[in-house]
């Protein structure tokens, strides 16, 4: 669930945050970049016309910084952009019968551009032969297929979340990804429940979500990930009802499926020839099964793939299925600390196809008196024989006959072909892209200098060096501005999620057992992950979770408050006609004020009417040193302020100096401010502060 929850954090962090980060042409750049930009931009993004700027060039540089932030944000969209004018071409090539050989010969003509010139190939490769299967992203296939209870913390209660979550991601190229786990108790009604996909069974989802090394998901990967839970016989019945596919086999390779299950399989599978697209990687690529089973030295699955006809590439020049072989032998020293146990399985299938006929590329080199051979295709990793280190597969290495240099590639010069043409293209293009690139950093550091804050990598840079004092780091960070604190701690906690194991109940909550649950929270003290899951519940079904929040043994605080900010006001009067506790605390000592005075100015006048009072004295931001940060970042007093700011008896210097910086920037929003009470009136000499939050 721990994992569910940071996914969801992740997901959700991204879609609400756009990452922050002194020159006399600023006018100029700020209107290429915003004349550039304004035609792509979406008018939504900017919501400045109730916010009053203290300068006009204020104003212009951070509307010209929002539309850089809004490019930034899918900089690699517009890469990708420049990588298919190539991919088109060499597609197009593919197309009408060039070989790869041919198309590789026009390498030289391209210089990288985050990626290589044979992966961009790769790609134009996989998009002909994707032709052949189905794939989605959209992500409310999830809602629709069953069995998918065999990926851990995947429920009829998390799914739709998840969904609704990813939702904001489809057809964007963000980068973002998740590797999920199957569930450590996958049951055979689990396994058997995937196999009643009827339509989408060989459907594949394109979305941040992997498993156990496919980027994709489908009922029917599912089912090779789970299907040797089953006993043979069994697994035999369940693949005669569907077919697969060779992505379907590559995923089952990859993972180790058993080889009498993987035979049963392949006897299933369609086009078992076909290039396996699902087990493409940066660095490694494979032509057919084959060539995926001498990457993971699988003997019989070679002798099994030449009864079908298909066997390792063999292209001299460019690569062969020895090459591959070799270049995945273990490459540390400890694989080869005893020689007793070291796995047959290398030598063997190094033996195997030196005895039908393939050759490597590599060259020889002499040192220390020993002859090493550097093996490496081109464009691929290398390995050296030295790095074998048990004398029978050294010996097997040293009896490969290498490629002749007669078979290396001839590179072409540029002409008016096609490909050339493109690559030509993608340069200017790139060039373009990287000049827009600087003008907006530019931006950013001027807008950065205009409104006196440090850069964030300054700031972390400040919060890592007290860090790594002699303690009481919360305590010296406060004392420079409480915001430290709260940066600090969100670094920490992203550096420890929490590898807690299953809990039965958060099973139980899952699963909708709320008497079990009951009966669990009465009489056994929560852990932090399932408190935050069953805050998380009570949230989403208070009056189910009620009784099971307020049943707990032990009151134990929650990790963070937060999920309340972005609650509606009719649930914070249903929590409150449930009797909840509002004067809940998290385990930093934060209470709700925070999460409500960010919420709606009802929201704390409910927790008023209590007779609560705002926790001013922890370490971090509290909901004044909030409110005052919110109202500069939107160029207007929260409403929120007159309600608090007669609860807090003291103002601290993080107080004045924020209320320094809306001063000089807002000067109408200060009048009103000192209209509100006059503790908020500050003298000039008050700095403005220099941090600020990312998100609230």
């Amino acid at each position: 669930m721990k994992k569910l929850i940071l996914l969801l954090a992740i997901v959700i962090a991204l879609i609400i945050y756009i990452n922050p980060t002194k020159s006399t042409k600023s006018n100029n750049i700020v209107n290429d970049v915003a004349s550039d930009l304004s035609d792509n931009v979406p008018t939504e993004v900017f919501q400045f016309s109730n916010k009053e700027f203290a300068s006009q060039k204020l104003k212009e540089l951070t509307i010209a910084n929002a539309q850089c932030k809004e490019r930034s944000l899918d900089f690699s969209k517009q890469v990708n952009n420049i990588h298919q004018i190539l991919i088109q071409a060499l597609e197009h090539e593919l197309r009408n019968g060039k070989t790869e050989r041919e198309l590789l010969s026009y390498s030289k003509q391209y210089k990288t551009f985050y990626n290589r010139y044979d992966n961009l190939l790769l790609q134009a490769k996989t998009k002909i032969e994707k032709e052949k299967y189905n794939f989605t992203t959209s992500v409310d296939i999830l809602n629709d297929w069953s069995g998918l209870s065999v990926i851990n913390n995947f429920s009829v209660i998390n799914t739709p979340i998840i969904v609704q979550s990813l939702k904001a991601f489809e057809d964007m190229s963000n980068g973002l990804s998740m590797g999920l786990e199957l569930d450590n108790e996958v049951s055979k009604s689990d396994i058997f429940a995937l196999l009643e996909n009827d339509e989408n069974f060989n459907t594949y989802l394109e979305s941040p979500l992997g498993i156990n090394g496919s980027p994709v998901l489908s009922p029917s990967i599912l089912f090779v990930l789970t299907g040797s839970n089953l006993n043979i016989e069994e697994f035999k019945q369940a693949v005669s009802l569907r077919n697969f596919n060779v992505n379907d086999v590559a995923v089952a390779v990859m993972n180790n499926l058993p080889f009498e299950y993987l035979e049963l399989l392949i006897n299933q599978a369609v086009s078992i020839e076909d290039m396996p697209i699902i087990a493409q990687g940066r660095y490694d690529s494979y032509t057919n099964l084959a060539d995926l089973a001498a990457s993971t030295h699988n003997v019989k699955l070679l002798q099994l793939m030449e009864t079908y006809g298909v066997h390792p590439t063999n292209e001299q020049g460019v690569i062969t299925g020895l090459d591959i072989a070799i270049m995945n032998l273990p490459n540390k020293d400890d694989a080869y600390v005893n020689a007793e146990s070291f796995p047959d399985k290398y030598l063997d299938t190094i033996n195997y196809l030196i005895e039908k006929g393939y050759k490597a590329h590599g060259s020889h080199y002499q040192m220390d008196k020993e002859t090493i051979i550097s093996f490496k295709a081109p464009n691929r990793r290398s390995f050296q024989s030295s790095k074998a280190l048990t004398p029978d597969l050294k010996k097997a290495l040293h009896q490969i006959e290498l490629v002749d240099s007669s078979y290396n590639l001839n590179q072409v010069l540029p002409d008016n072909s096609l490909v050339s043409k493109a690559i030509e293209s993608m340069a200017l293009r790139k060039a373009t892209l990287n000049d827009k690139s600087k003008s907006c950093e530019s931006i950013r550091k001027e807008l950065l200098a205009e409104e006196g804050f440090l850069d964030h990598s300054e700031t972390y840079d400040l919060i890592k060096r007290i860090s790594q004092g002699d303690g009481n780091t919360a305590e010296r960070l406060h004392d420079i501005d409480p915001v430290l604190v709260n940066l600090w701690r969100e670094t920490e906690s992203s550096h420890s999620v929490s590898k807690e194991s299953h809990s039965d109940f958060i099973t139980m909550l899952q699963e909708q057992k709320f008497q079990d649950a009951l009966d669990y929270s009465s009489s056994t003290p929560l852990t932090k992950v399932e408190t935050d899951t069953l805050l998380i519940s009570l949230l989403q079904n208070t009056e189910s979770i009620i009784p099971i929040w307020n049943a707990r043994v032990a009151f134990a605080p929650p990790s963070g408050l937060l999920a309340f900010k972005h609650l509606p006001f009719e649930k914070w009067k249903s929590l409150k006609n449930e009797r909840f506790d509002f004067s809940i605390k998290d385990s930093f000592g934060n209470d709700l004020f925070l999460p409500a005075a960010l919420n709606s100015p009802e929201a704390v006048q409910l927790l008023l009417d209590f007779g609560l009072i705002p926790e001013v004295n922890e370490l971090g931001l509290d909901v004044l040193d909030l409110l005052l940060e919110d109202s500069y970042e939107n160029g207007r007093l929260n409403r929120s302020l007159s309600l608090i700011v007669s609860e807090v008896e003291m103002f601290e210097p993080s107080h004045y100096s924020r209320v320094a910086r809306i001063k000089k920037y807002f000067p109408e929003e200060y009048k009103k401010l000192v209209q509100l009470s006059s503790k908020f009136m500050v003298e000039s000499e008050i700095e403005v502060n220099q941090f600020r939050l990312k998100v609230y």
